[in-house]
């Protein structure tokens, strides 16, 4: 579990601004969903935080260690930040089965073939999919897809959980059902947790915390209650 410290961020692509001096702490364990219409930088945000996009301006912090500062000229890549990324299209490799495409971040962390099944099954029964541990992506229906992303970014262990969107492809029942799925995993693990999407009602219903972005800029930070309330 880590703190995340985003300060003064700055991200442009030619002549648009994608994020502007933004400030945002995410604590230790804590879930926090950035909310906002497209376009407003919440998907600039959670690349930013794992290294897939290098902000113009800025720092970010894991706990007391820096991941990337313009001032310093600190960039540490996205494989060295422990991050895990569940990404809108899932990114599942067709020839590989459940099981492999679970234990493939394993593999690139040189664990023992047998360290990488062990790991991998636990990770696919915590999600309910363990009894499909065989099977290729193309036999799985989008939720079942949605759980082998959840194991895969899980199975690493990693200090920092980020979902861009995930449950846009599904519809309403397994939205509704994969929402709670996502919280209770995150929230028994304890991992810090940056979850994007544009749906009022998700956001709501699933946040620690939540930040409204809107051009670029954090508009308002708080629970839910406080967010709704006012």
């Amino acid at each position: 579990m880590e703190q995340i410290q985003l300060t003064g961020i700055r991200k442009s692509y030619g002549k648009e601004t994608a994020v502007q001096n933004l400030d945002l702490t995410v604590n230790s364990g804590d879930f926090l969903t950035i909310l906002g219409p497209s376009g407003c930088g919440k998907t600039t945000t959670l690349r930013a935080i794992a290294g897939l996009e290098e902000p113009d301006e800025g720092e970010i912090q894991f706990g007391e260690r820096i991941v990337f500062s313009r001032k310093q000229g600190v960039i540490i890549p996205p494989e060295n930040r422990n991050v895990g990324f569940i990404f809108q299209s899932y990114a599942l490799w067709p020839h590989m089965t459940v099981v492999e495409n679970v234990a493939y971040g394993l593999m690139i962390r040189k664990f023992s073939t047998q360290d990488r099944k062990t790991k991998a099954l636990e990770a696919l029964d915590t999600v309910q999919m363990k009894h499909l541990a065989e099977r290729r992506p193309n036999e799985l229906s989008g939720g079942q897809q949605q759980r082998v992303a959840l194991a895969r970014a899980i199975v690493v262990e990693p200090d920092v959980l980020l979902l861009d969107e995930p449950l846009s492809n599904l519809d309403a029942k397994l939205r509704l059902e994969m929402r709670g799925e996502i919280r209770r995993i995150c929230t028994s693990l304890g991992i810090t947790t940056v979850y994007v999407t544009h749906d009022q009602k998700e956001a709501l219903s699933i946040a620690d915390r939540m930040a409204i972005l809107k051009d670029g800029l954090v508009q308002q930070i708080g629970t839910p209650n406080e967010v709704y309330q006012q």
